[in-house]
Order: structure tokens, then C-alpha cells, then sequence
């Protein structure tokens, strides 16, 4: 083994242990869906969170970087929540809890992207508010990959991951006939779809999509206020300088 990164792994043992604790968790929950529960689909969420879970430790490797232990416990757990919000129906038990990803989502990748462009001996306030703009620019712009992929997977193999929601009013120029006029219907109480009546309008997941990048934002700017405030003298993420 290389004795560079034979060093970056002996510097993180207590990280690896830990993250070696949570594997064993999530490999358990495998074996579980597999021979137990029988359910290929639940199998193969928590195989992917085992490997996403890998990789708060395989980015300190490749950027040099050192997550304090506080962050660093939050990425793991956190890479596990979308597989908890699925297995044990968290999404649909407590109804917060996909905006709780997202804004969290949305914090951590402007972390990433605060503290990546302040490798520097000094920090101005010009160059703090540079790195603020870019770190909110790159969480938006996963979020928007994110809802991307949820958009594709609905559309290619007829999931829900764009939650509908049932609306009462809607706004269109596609509710008259003459171009440039804007028509509402209130009060929306049923409608018939194929003979079957729902109780509203189903926005076919344009209110959740718009929802999750909002919460994205939110994190973002949230991070951004905490730097401004602490001036990096509590810094979430470390980078080597000339590494």
C-alpha cells in the first residue's frame, strides 16, 4: 500500500471503525430484505446507502481534507436517511421529512463548496462573499440534478419520487380560447379522471419539485449566514493547503 495513503487511513482510524459499525448495520438490513422480507427493491436502497455512506471518508482521501467528528458522524447517518425514509415509511409518517433532507442536502453541498475556495492564508470579506455565491450556486445546481433524476425515474419506470399534491385552484391560459387570456377555476372540489373521482387537482409533482429546491436554497443560504458570522474560526470542513 501506498505510504501516503497508508497515512491518511492510520490519521482516520476512529472514522473507519465507526463507518465500519454502520456498514455492518446496513449489511445486516441487507441480508434481512433479501432472505427474510424477501424484497429485492428494499435490498438493493440499502445497498446503495452502504456505499454512499463510504463517502464522507473517501473524499477527506481524494481532497485532503479533514471533516471534524461532529460533521462527520452527521454526512454518515445522513447518507442513511433516504433508505430509513423509504424502508420504514418515514416519508409518509412524518411529513417534514423529505424537506429535512433537501435543506440539510442543500447545506452540506455549500459547505463543500464554501470551504473548497478558502484555501487561502486570508480571507477577505470579497473573497468570503465570492466563496458564498459559488458554494449556493453549486447546492442549487445538485439540487437541480437531483430533481432531474427524480424527474427521469418517475417518467422512465412510473415511480412517485415527485410527490403529487391535490390543489383547489389553478391558473392557465389553457382553460379558454382566446390566446393571452388567463382563466382560474376556485374551489376545486372533485375531479373525474377516467371515471374516477379524486378530491382536487393533481399537480403532478410540480409543488414537491419546487418544495425541494426551495428547502435546497434555504440550507444553503443558512450555511452561507454561519460563515459570515464565524469568519472561519469554526471551520465545518478542512482543506491542505498545497496539497
Amino acid at each position: 500500500m501506498n505510504s501516503k495513503l497508508s497515512l491518511k487511513l492510520k490519521k482516520r482510524k476512529g472514522k473507519i471503525i465507526y463507518l465500519c459499525v454502520i456498514e455492518l448495520l446496513l449489511l445486516a438490513l441487507i441480508i434481512y430484505y433479501l432472505f427474510v422480507a424477501k424484497d429485492n427493491v428494499n435490498a438493493i436502497r440499502v445497498t446503495i446507502t452502504l456505499l454512499l455512506a463510504m463517502v464522507p471518508v473517501v473524499l477527506e482521501i481524494l481532497f485532503d481534507m479533514w471533516i471534524p467528528w461532529p460533521m462527520y458522524c452527521f454526512l454518515v447517518i445522513y447518507a442513511t436517511e433516504h433508505t430509513m425514509g423509504s424502508c420504514f415509511n418515514l416519508y409518509l409518517y412524518l411529513p417534514w421529512w423529505d424537506d429535512m433532507m433537501h435543506c440539510t442536502g442543500g447545506f452540506m453541498f455549500a459547505t463543500f463548496g464554501y470551504y473548497y475556495l478558502s484555501i487561502e492564508d486570508e480571507i477577505t470579506l470579497k473573497k468570503r462573499i465570492r466563496n458564498i455565491f459559488y458554494a449556493i450556486s453549486l447546492a442549487v445546481f445538485i439540487g437541480v440534478l437531483w430533481e432531474i433524476v427524480e424527474y427521469l425515474v418517475d417518467t422512465l419506470f412510473m415511480f412517485d419520487m415527485q410527490k403529487d399534491v391535490l390543489v383547489t385552484r389553478i391558473n392557465s391560459y389553457l382553460l379558454t380560447s382566446n390566446n393571452g387570456e388567463l382563466q382560474s377555476i376556485d374551489n376545486i372540489k372533485e375531479v373525474i379522471v377516467d371515471g374516477q373521482v379524486l378530491p382536487g387537482y393533481i399537480d403532478i409533482g410540480l409543488n414537491d419539485t419546487m418544495a425541494d429546491m426551495i428547502t435546497t436554497l434555504t440550507g444553503a443560504v443558512v450555511l452561507s449566514l454561519y460563515c459570515l458570522i464565524d469568519r472561519e474560526k469554526h471551520p465545518l470542513l478542512k482543506f491542505e493547503k498545497n496539497s
